[in-house]
């Protein structure tokens, strides 16, 4: 038992050292952005349900942040200052869903097809999400939830742009941009990295000690094919739920997932699955009250596993679905002087001079 608690451990550190460029990079990516586009621009071309303003909504996600919790701060931000739902959702789903890291991610553990699937079925998420909010629209609580977040701040997620020129030539010149991007991308990994952490270490141990048995009780094989398809996209969110994984930790365990058994449908409707976990309902029951937070996780709930129905039936026929490969997991956790591992230099080294403005900011306060 000890030398499998080893194992899963070694899994776990060598399924993150195979993704750290990709999160390092990306994190990077996302400070820039959160520095260089003012939260206030981005909430004044929101204020329209319409297709510009819920587009416009997810390209300017990742403005926010990639970690679910702090997209969630700003989105309470942007409808308290008047964004309309359906683009304050699409918003939140932009944030983390068509974040770079998380592409990335999707591509090193389950393949391009699943990285193409994450992007392209974006639009299929926020298409089922904006007809559910547009059959469901529940104009009171909307209203009062705009109310409940206009009485609170952001609590410390001010925006990071504050204060700096307008032009984003003139804050990239400035050394004072410079020191709030340090800063914020060391504020990124302080709110992930416990699920990162969390994530991993769930995806080795699973690899490891959960047998084959554990998987095909949980996810049924023995049905017809569209009924199959239906339960693991239904199944997906509902896995999410109980792993309290969110954006950045559920990539490895979604390899996992994919090795043994469980269905395309399943596996994106799992990745989509970010605002359905326990701690994002938590975060909007503060927010809004139970009953709007109920509502946000059912709306992200259905729309989670219409996208994973349609990403199925789209890539099956187009034949884009891969086959899982066994052993595939324990084969990506091998560390190897490849080119992951000058990907990692580099991506050591870009995180050593956001440390090095995170630490100036430190003694030179400006935020």
């Amino acid at each position: 038992m000890i030398e499998q608690i080893g194992t899963s451990l070694y899994v776990s550190a060598g399924l993150f050292w195979k993704a750290f460029w990709a999160l390092a990079f990306g994190y990077a990516f996302s400070s820039l952005i959160q520095v260089l586009v003012p939260r206030e621009m981005v909430a004044r071309h929101l204020g329209r349900p319409g297709l510009k303003e819920t587009s416009l909504a997810m390209v300017l996600g990742p403005a926010s942040s990639s970690c679910s919790f702090a997209a969630l701060s700003a989105g309470r931000a942007l409808l308290a200052k008047g964004a309309a739902l359906i683009p304050m959702m699409a918003f939140l789903f932009g944030a983390t869903n068509l974040s770079p890291q998380v592409a990335a991610l999707a591509w090193i553990f389950l393949g391009w097809q699943f990285a193409l699937a994450v992007v392209v079925g974006s639009i299929a998420h926020v298409l089922v999400m904006a007809a559910a909010v547009r059959l469901t629209y529940p104009k009171e609580m909307v209203e009062r939830a705009r109310q409940d977040a206009s009485k609170s701040s952001m609590e410390g997620m001010g925006d990071p742009s504050e204060g700096l020129p307008r032009p984003w030539r003139e804050k990239l010149a400035s050394g004072k941009a410079w020191r709030r991007i340090g800063t914020t991308y060391v504020r990124e990994w302080n709110m992930v990295w416990k699920d990162l952490l969390f994530g991993f270490l769930v995806a080795g141990a699973v690899a490891v000690l959960v047998p084959d048995a554990v998987f095909q009780a949980i996810f049924p094989q023995g049905l017809t094919p569209v009924l199959l398809v239906v339960v693991h996209a239904f199944l997906g969110p509902v896995l999410a739920l109980l792993t309290i994984i969110g954006s950045m930790g559920n990539g490895p365990l979604a390899a996992v997932l994919w090795e043994n058994g469980v269905l395309f449908a399943g596996i994106i409707a799992f990745l989509y699955a970010d605002f359905v976990v326990i701690p994002s309902l938590r975060i909007n029951t503060t927010y809004y009250g139970w009953r709007f937070a109920a509502y946000l996780g059912a709306i992200f709930t259905a729309s989670a596993i219409g996208a994973g129905i349609i990403m199925h039936t789209l890539f099956w026929l187009l034949g884009l679905i891969p086959e899982p490969q066994a052993g595939a997991v324990q084969q990506l956790a091998q560390f190897r002087i490849d080119y992951v591992f000058f990907l990692n230099l580099a991506a050591i080294a870009v995180s050593g001079a956001l440390l090095w403005e995170w630490w100036r900011n430190r003694r030179h306060p400006d935020l």
